[in-house]
């Protein structure tokens, strides 16, 4: 049941966008939305079961004769899911904040899904990152790690509802791909018009930087063609003079002798 569970959810909560120019949001949007669209064409639409839950002589859906027992169905769509997601959650945990602690403290450009979602609440500023920092900068990881368990929790209790309800499979399906193809309507005229102009700003602030260079770079070859001059100028003029002294001096010596 992760599939309707925390996967499905964080299409919702992590305003995952349906972007086709963007090859990383499409497949994340997929590898969110797909499984529980499988899962829902399993559970209501396969023929064996829609057979199982259509009997003859009956006038409208019943449900699976084996999911009556609420105990049990309640056992292994939230207990046993959960402890399996929380099984892989310590591990991830472990072999990401522990084991490889250093190599990620070396290499800041290595994404971690803790980086990656706070890179985004940071950005937005969103209420995800204040309650994060609700004890402090230092104890963000552990704050996400409870608001994860939470979300974890309440997004697995809604699964079994919405699986012995067709109705609401339904809304859930029909919510899920709208908040993805709106996310990404928003992503288009709101955040990529903004992205635009701030690249357009960021050129017409470089260009009057570089047409200075440019008009100093004049005056300064000719700066420097004349200070060459003048340096040329007085090493002729040395170079004269020492030759009309050894002169001078030539013909005196001459005289004398």
């Amino acid at each position: 049941m992760l599939l309707q569970g925390p996967l499905a959810w964080a299409l919702i909560v992590w305003r995952c966008s349906l972007v086709f120019n963007s090859v990383d949001k499409s497949v994340s949007v997929l590898i969110h939305l797909l499984p529980g669209l499988v899962f829902f064409t399993i559970r209501w639409w396969n023929p064996e079961t829609f057979a199982a839950m259509r009997p003859e002589g009956a006038s409208k859906r019943v449900s699976w004769p084996y999911v009556e027992d609420k105990s049990y169905l309640f056992t292994w769509l939230f207990w046993v899911p959960l402890a399996a997601y929380t099984l892989w959650q310590v591990l991830y945990f472990l072999i990401v904040n522990v084991l490889r602690r250093q190599r990620l403290l070396r290499d800041p450009e290595v994404m971690t899904s803790y980086r990656e979602l706070s890179k985004k609440a940071r950005k937005a500023n969103n209420v995800w990152w204040r309650l994060s920092g609700l004890l402090g900068d230092q104890n963000r990881m552990f704050m996400y790690i409870a608001f994860q368990a939470i979300f974890t929790v309440a997004t697995m209790a809604l699964t079994v509802p919405i699986f012995l309800s067709y109705r609401l499979h339904v809304v859930f399906q029909i919510l899920k791909v709208s908040a993805s193809v709106w996310n990404g309507g928003s992503f288009l005229l709101e955040v990529m018009p903004r992205q635009v102009i701030l690249k357009e700003k960021k050129k017409t602030e470089m260009q009057p930087l570089q047409s200075d260079q440019l008009d100093q770079s004049p005056i300064a070859t000719e700066t420097t063609m004349e200070a060459d001059d003048s340096t040329e100028m007085e090493n002729t003029m040395k170079a004269d003079d020492s030759a009309e002294m050894e002169k001078t001096m030539q013909t005196e010596n001459f005289i004398q002798t």
